[in-house]
């Protein structure tokens, strides 16, 4: 029988229809439904214009009708309509289209973007509710009124043929790899500033360590928010007596079974009372939550960045996601995170706070990667990326990137030995003397003569040793096309 119940599970309940419902509407439904519903109150309005028409004056109704004729107005509704229906099939059918056109790299995300962006979302909702509106117009409309409605339709129809031209361009310009990168870096600044409260409220590591009762999940699906209102209101009469260890971040994917959080300290009565409502403060959902998840923009970046590196494509669409991941980096270092005073207090709560740590994982994948294409050059970005990107990681972060580094350094030897590439490693050098890692740094090193003898180069042809000046290893800046 608990099986069952089990199976059960799977199917949609009520709360997760609602979730599933507000999610869909912050990602695209409520600003065109806002829109037609203000084209249904116009149709309203213009229909008790009309209906008032009979007791205009004599002249004034008299010109109206002989400067726009009832009988051609209501012709034109008549093809108004249909074609504002085929003017929104036509314009989701080109975007489908240039999306399967469009490069692999890029192409799943140009649609999740796409969908995300109020001027797409106010242009669909202005065609839907156009059409709605004459429709409308035409079910209630009498051969006596003066055909206010009518008129206001035609205008409103070639508005919407004026915005599709607009709206062209944007659905090319929205395709272009360095407008889909800077649109992911927007998002994931958003998505930073909304996930503050969690980790200004939260603690890095926890500071008890007595048992610890687990609290697993029934739920399948990603982890799209943490809400600390609720976690206030759960440890509120608990003081910092219970600590809340959270397994899980926003954003990780969850199977049934998987431990979200254990809770440590107090009395058994009390982890027991936490243990089963804390599940309560976490909302799981098949679909990630962009507005609070920096690091499904990261992943974006990432997957943008691997694809356009592993396969011989140009090489600009991953610099630019890569210049995106190292501008994420150093803003978000420079940032810190403000006191926990701002949003309310410190809260008992352990939360993992591994967005850095991402982003250097996400480089090193293309360090690895790049050997399958021979992108030297994405190579050599990625490693002066981490080379600006390391200095800033907390101690912890660090030692966690240098080990990846070190396991991922070799696959540098299949590049030739470029400029690029010898200038990386002379910068990616001096970063890790500069945080103490001289042992990792003088590896990195030795790469230098390594390289040139497996391009098959002589040891004096060796060019680190000319490269290694601040001057000529310092940033440089990426190409966005």
């Amino acid at each position: 029988m608990s099986e069952i119940s089990h199976l059960q599970r799977f199917v949609p309940t009520q709360q997760d229809l609602r979730v599933r419902w507000r999610l869909s509407a912050a990602e695209f439904l409520f600003r065109p439904l806002l829109t037609v519903l203000g084209f249904v109150l116009l149709a309203v309005g213009a229909v008790l214009v009309d209906m008032s028409s009979s007791r205009w004056s004599p002249g004034v109704r008299g010109f109206f009708l002989r400067l726009f004729p009832h009988e051609n107005l209501i012709k034109m509704l008549g093809v108004i309509g249909p074609g504002l229906v085929a003017v929104t099939t036509l314009t989701l059918s080109a975007l489908l289209v240039a999306i399967s056109q469009t490069s692999t790299s890029v192409g799943p995300v140009v649609f999740d973007q796409f969908l995300r962006r109020g001027a797409n979302q106010a242009y669909f909702g202005y065609v839907a509710g156009c059409a709605i509106y004459t429709y409308l117009v035409m079910a209630v409309s009498r051969p006596w009124w003066a055909g206010v409605g009518a008129l206001l339709a035609v205008v409103l129809a070639a508005g919407a043929l004026v915005l599709l031209v607009f709206m062209a361009y944007l659905m090319i310009d929205q395709m272009r790899p360095t407008s889909v990168v800077r649109s992911i870096q927007e998002l994931a600044f958003k998505a930073r500033l909304r996930q503050m409260p969690l980790l200004a409220r939260s603690r890095a590591v926890p500071l008890l360590d007595d048992e610890a009762t687990p609290v697993t999940t029934r739920e399948t699906g990603y982890v799209i928010d943490i809400s600390t209102a609720r976690l206030e209101s759960l440890l509120a009469g608990t003081g910092d007596a219970v600590e809340v260890v959270f397994q899980a971040r926003i954003g990780d994917l969850l199977a049934y079974g998987d431990t979200v959080a254990k809770i440590r300290g107090g009395s058994e009565e009390q982890r027991a009372r936490v243990a089963g409502r804390v599940l309560a403060c976490v909302t799981i959902d098949r679909a990630r939550n962009a507005d609070v998840d920096p690091d499904h923009a990261i992943e974006q970046l990432a997957n943008i960045a691997w694809a356009a590196t592993s396969t011989r494509q140009n090489p600009d669409v991953a610099l630019a996601s890569v210049g995106a991941l190292r501008d994420l980096s150093a803003r978000w270092a420079a940032a810190g995170v403000p006191g926990a005073e701002v949003y309310g207090g410190p809260l008992p709560v352990v939360y993992d706070d591994a967005v850095q740590r991402r982003i250097v994982a996400a480089l090193i994948d293309l360090v690895v990667v790049s050997t399958s294409s021979r992108q030297h050059q994405t190579c050599a970005v990625a490693l002066s990326t981490l080379a600006d990107i390391l200095p800033q990681l907390p101690e912890r972060d660090k030692d966690v990137a240098v080990r990846s580094l070190q396991r991922a350094l070799p696959a540098t030897l299949s590049h030739v030995a470029s400029m690029e590439l010898g200038r990386s490693l002379a910068k990616l050098r001096a970063a890790l003397d500069a945080i103490g890692r001289e042992e990792m740094a003088d590896q990195v090193r030795e790469m230098g003569p390594r390289l040139v003898r497996e391009s098959g180069l002589n040891e004096e042809d060796d060019l680190i040793d000319h490269l290694d000046d601040h001057e000529i290893t310092g940033p440089r800046s990426f190409r966005f096309r």
